[in-house]
C-alpha cells in the first residue's frame, strides 16, 4: 500500500506543469543559447497547437531540450530526465524546467503513467528516442519503444525533430528541423512504427545535416 500511495503521489506530482517555472528557465537560457549557438528553427508551425503532442528528438548533445524550448513557446514541453540530474548539482534546474525524473536502477511504473498523464492532459512530451545521448559514429542509435508506445497508447501526434549543426559555441550554427505530425493506429505493429519514425528522423538528418563527419563519410560511401 505503501508503495502505491508513493506512486500516486509522484504522477500527481508531476503531472501539471508549472508554467511560469518553466517559462522563466526558458527566458534565462534563451539569451545564453542564442550567443552560443546562433540556433534556427524551421517548420515550428507542423507541431499542433492542441492535444496531446510527443516531440521525438536526436541526442548529441546535452543542450539539445533547450534548442526545443528556444524553438517552441506555445506550450511546455516536458522531458523524462535520469534522477541523478535532479539530485545533482544542478538538480534545481532541471527541477524547474518541469522535466520528469527517471530512476534507472529500479522498475518505475510511476513515471510512464506520468508521461501517460501529461498526454491525457493535451501536454507536450520530448522524447530522445535513442534513450541516451549518441557519442557513436553512427547517425543514430537504435531507438527505444516509448515514444511509439506513449504515442499509440494516449492518440498523441508525433512529430519527429532533428538537431543538427557542430555545437561549436561561438563558431557554429545548430538548427532544428521539426518532421510532419502523424499518429500511430491503435493496431499498429509497433516494431515497424518504431522502425519508421527512426527512418523518418534519419532521412531529416541526411537531409539537412552539415559540419559533421559522419555525415562526410556516409556520402563519401554513396559516391564512392
Amino acid at each position: 500500500m505503501a508503495e502505491e500511495d508513493r506512486q500516486r503521489q509522484f504522477v500527481e506530482k508531476y503531472v501539471r506543469a508549472d508554467e511560469k517555472s518553466y517559462r522563466f528557465i526558458r527566458a534565462f537560457f534563451y539569451p545564453i543559447v542564442h550567443i552560443l549557438f546562433h540556433p534556427k528553427a524551421h517548420h515550428v508551425g507542423r507541431i499542433p497547437e492542441d492535444g496531446p503532442v510527443i516531440i521525438a528528438v536526436n541526442h548529441r548533445m546535452a543542450p539539445d531540450p533547450v534548442f526545443i524550448a528556444y524553438a517552441y513557446k506555445k506550450r511546455a514541453v516536458r522531458y523524462l530526465a535520469a534522477k541523478k540530474f535532479h539530485d545533482g548539482r544542478f538538480g534545481f534546474l532541471f527541477r524547474m524546467a518541469q522535466t520528469i525524473p527517471v530512476d534507472r536502477s529500479r522498475h518505475t511504473p510511476e513515471v510512464i503513467e506520468a508521461a501517460d498523464e501529461v498526454l491525457k492532459h493535451n501536454g507536450v512530451i520530448g522524447i530522445f528516442p535513442e534513450g541516451t545521448r549518441n557519442r557513436t559514429d553512427e547517425i543514430l542509435l537504435p531507438f527505444k519503444f516509448g515514444a511509439v508506445s506513449l504515442a499509440q497508447r494516449n492518440g498523441a501526434y508525433i512529430v519527429p525533430c532533428v538537431n543538427v549543426g557542430k555545437y561549436t559555441p561561438f563558431l557554429s550554427r545548430v538548427e532544428t528541423y521539426f518532421g510532419e505530425p502523424y499518429k500511430i493506429g491503435k493496431d499498429a505493429d509497433l516494431v515497424k512504427e518504431n522502425e519508421k519514425l527512426r527512418n523518418i528522423m534519419y532521412d531529416m538528418y541526411v537531409k539537412y545535416g552539415r559540419d559533421d563527419e559522419r555525415l562526410d563519410k556516409l556520402r563519401e560511401g554513396q559516391t564512392s
